[in-house]
């Protein structure tokens, strides 16, 4: 399918020019645009196949996001439908992004600096969504991207906060993912059979306690994107005090109500009462986190791809089912993180066979789904747990299959021999 997105370089999607093809895979592309009147300026579009049962709610996710407005959070121009060769297709025309943190993470780890100069514009974007009833879900490091000089995250990804949607929670926990990875160029090791938080890297150099409350297990437990802030700025979250992405915009509707009551109890020459304030405990970490300190920083100039991928962030489930080792030969296994709303979407069982390509040190160096039901989100996380497998070690390379059953009581894997 690239060979089709690559074929659509210098022809038209309702009026926007495909000038330059900048990445994407089977599913999306993503190509150099322009947008605006006399004096166009860059833009990129992202061009995904159109599925019928899904095309109206897609525009309308894309024509919410349009609405927001937030100086952190990339901006949406138009989207629509179109047929290329008689291809059906969506498009959506946004900012056209000069660098993101993913072209970055393989070459250095970022300063403590740099971190929290990444931290708090994402930050703000996100306690600006959440308050607007609104997640990201898709939060990882090429969706951090330098636009004019400022960095914003994505938004033709954030949906409504509602059933079968990702929760703040969920960002929360995909920031702190991407913290650890962008501080040590490493994800936090993570068994998904054990109950346990993620064992956060040794050399992580600051932020530890930040990491370690936005990774935690529990959803209720994880700090909320206004905790963050407040520890960022170099205030202690108190055990007493939390914070909710929707506590300003519930505070000043009770200050609102209060001021009208009080008038209305002035006008009766009644004294009014006041409300005791409400609060939870939250879990803090025993471990402080390294003062920080803010300094001009800049993301490292290298081209972006800015066509944004879509993980699935993970989220507390139950225990599952145990791995069966094949042969004695498996090193280190990995079962895949479904989100509580997408296994209970399971009716029956789903089955995906992934074939990966081991090398002689045992490290997967290839995995491909084999066999598999309909369901992009199971093959993908599939093939995203099988490319974490390890093997031991032997005189050539070799294949094997992984074959994944998710059902609603868990997940098995039995590895396979292939031919």
């Amino acid at each position: 399918m690239k060979v089709f997105w690559q074929q659509c370089e210098g022809q038209v999607i309702d009026g926007f020019p495909l000038r330059q093809y900048l990445g994407g895979g089977e599913d999306q592309a993503v190509f150099l645009t322009e947008y605006g009147g006399e004096t166009p300026r860059k833009a990129a579009i992202k061009l995904t196949h159109a599925d019928p049962a899904s095309t109206e709610s897609q525009l309308r996710r894309w024509r919410l996001a349009a609405e927001l407005s937030h100086p952190n959070l990339m901006r949406l121009f138009e989207r629509g439908t179109w047929h290329l060769d008689k291809v059906p297709l969506l498009y959506v025309v946004m900012e056209y992004a000069d660098e993101d943190l993913s072209q970055v993470i393989p070459e250095r780890p970022l300063t403590v600096e740099e971190a929290k100069e990444v931290m708090e514009p994402a930050l703000s974007a996100l306690q600006y969504l959440h308050s607007s009833g609104f997640v990201h879900g898709h939060l990882k490091p090429s969706n951090f991207m330098a636009i004019d000089g400022r960095l914003k995250i994505s938004s033709d990804g954030v949906s409504q906060i509602g059933a079968g949607s990702p929760t703040p929670a969920d960002d929360v926990w995909s920031l702190g993912m991407t913290l650890v990875e962008v501080l040590t160029q490493r994800l936090p090791v993570w068994n998904a059979r054990d109950s346990g938080d993620p064992v956060l890297p040794e050399n992580m150099p600051a932020f530890y306690e930040i990491a370690r409350n936005t990774l935690r297990r529990d959803p209720k437990n994880r700090w909320t994107v206004a905790e963050i802030q407040h520890r960022l700025s170099g205030k202690p979250i108190s055990s007493g005090k939390r914070f909710s992405a929707s506590m300003v915009t519930t505070a000043l509707l009770g200050a609102l109500l209060a001021i009208a009551a009080g008038t209305l109890l002035i006008r009766n020459r009644e004294a009014a009462p006041t409300a005791p304030a409400q609060s939870s405990a939250v879990p803090t970490q025993s471990q402080p986190a390294q003062p920080v300190t803010a300094a001009p920083a800049t993301v490292a100039p290298k081209p972006v791809d800015p066509a944004p991928r879509d993980p699935a962030p993970p989220a507390a489930e139950s225990k599952p089912s145990p791995l069966r080792p094949a042969h004695g030969e498996i090193v280190h296994q990995v079962l895949p993180e479904v989100l509580p709303r997408a296994r209970e979407s399971i009716h029956g069982k789903v089955d995906i066979s992934v074939r990966v390509e081991v090398d002689p040190a045992g490290d997967v160096a290839k995995a491909t789904v084999e066999s598999g039901g309909p369901s992009r989100y199971f093959s993908g996380l599939a093939v995203k747990a099988a490319r974490q497998w390890k093997f031991a070690p032997a005189d050539g390379p070799r294949v094997r299959t992984l074959k994944f059953e998710f059902t609603r009581a868990g997940t098995k894997v039995a590895p396979v021999k292939s031919g």
